[in-house]
């Protein structure tokens, strides 16, 4: 027992020294306030990163494990264990040697999300380019392949009552899941999607057709959107079945067979700031 109340003793003792070394020398240094603010805000912010890159992967299990052997080693040279120190000294040594090839995947991962970072560029805005991305990719390979797609954009005008038609998916938007709503045998591929937000409302829902227009060569999904277009004033995307073609219906209007990159300029249109604020894709009221 007094042996552990001495280890103790002396481990209170070592961190109390270092400590009050730190600060004499960051006194000495006459640092001023604000670069000491900013100093310990950055390794902070470091530290937060590192954490969140590491967080859930194995690299988490290996930190452990050293943290571990560290706090052996300090332990032991308070302790004064000579045997147990230099076998440390000298396993932490070659272990430092060791990290860039134990963290090889995680420090590549992690220098590839640093160069992806856009310090600039809102969450709002990466959330919304990276929607369209998936709504622009889905639909390419959709009219690739020619399979028939209705995607309807919610803006400011109710969609409840044809949300109500379908089933409620909630789920949030991938390319993936687009495929699979629309894929021919899929139970939810006849009819539209409804889109608010950041996700898929309702899936198979029964939009209102076009009485207005004279072109008999539309098929169903295009008066279909042209319908919804002329009620509301939401946007609406078309994949046709039998051309493979990408069509866009909005303000009553419909614009068929456009190209990717006229896909994409409607969608950042429809999704750009307002005010300052993305109001279409964080506004959470009920359809």
């Amino acid at each position: 027992m007094d042996f552990i109340n001495k280890a103790l003793a002396d481990f209170i003792l070592f961190i109390s020294r270092e400590v009050g070394a730190f600060w004499e020398n960051l006194l000495l240094m006459q640092f001023s306030w604000p670069q000491v603010i900013i100093d310990i805000l950055l390794v902070s912010i470091v530290f937060y990163y590192l954490f969140v890159l590491l967080r859930g992967s194995r690299a988490v299990h290996i930190i452990i494990g050293l943290t571990i052997l560290a706090f052996i080693f300090v332990l032991s040279n308070i302790l004064q264990l000579v045997a147990t120190g230099w076998l440390l000294d000298r396993f932490l040594t070659l272990i430092l040697v060791a990290i860039p090839v134990i963290f090889q995947q995680e420090l590549r991962r992690g220098l590839e999300k640093l160069g992806q970072t856009r310090i600039f560029t809102s969450t709002e805005v990466r959330s919304s380019n990276i929607l369209i991305s998936n709504l622009v990719e889905a639909s390419v390979i959709m009219a690739e392949n020619k399979i028939g797609a209705l995607i309807v954009l919610h803006d400011e005008v109710s969609l409840f009552e044809y949300a109500e038609t379908g089933v409620p998916i909630n789920g949030k938007i991938t390319k993936e899941l687009l495929l699979n709503i629309f894929f021919p045998k899929s139970p939810l591929h006849d009819g539209a999607i409804i889109i608010k937000g950041e996700k898929i409302v309702a899936a198979a829902c029964v939009l209102p057709h076009s009485y207005k227009t004279t072109d008999h060569a539309l098929g169903t999904r295009h008066k279909a959107a042209l319908g919804l277009a002329e009620n509301t004033d939401a946007h609406v995307i078309v994949v046709s079945e039998e051309k493979g073609t990408i069509s866009y219906a909005h303000d009553g209007r419909l614009e068929k067979n456009i190209t990717p990159e006229r896909l994409q300029k409607f969608l950042e249109e429809f999704y750009k700031p307002k005010n300052g604020k993305m109001k279409r894709i964080f506004n959470r009221k009920s359809l």
